[in-house]
């Protein structure tokens, strides 16, 4: 590599690392603040501490409810 590229390249990973470190800090802040919510994740529990019954219709064509899967 030629001696007059060296600044330029030793500038450009600075650059990176420090871009880098951003989005990292930036990233981090948002989980730790507002992370990610399961739409999987139990809310509450009922009074009897079981987990509330859930219905599962998603794949079935429209009207046909009868065929639900209803899990506890």
């Amino acid at each position: 590599m030629a001696t007059a590229l060296l600044p330029a390249f030793r500038r450009n990973i600075v650059l990176f690392a420090l871009a880098f470190a951003a989005a990292t800090l930036a990233f981090g802040t948002v989980m730790l603040t507002a992370p990610p919510i399961s739409e999987a994740a139990v809310s509450t529990l009922t009074d009897d501490g079981l987990i509330p019954p859930v219905t599962n219709c998603e794949f079935l064509p429209t009207g046909d409810v009868n065929s639900c899967t209803v899990y506890r």
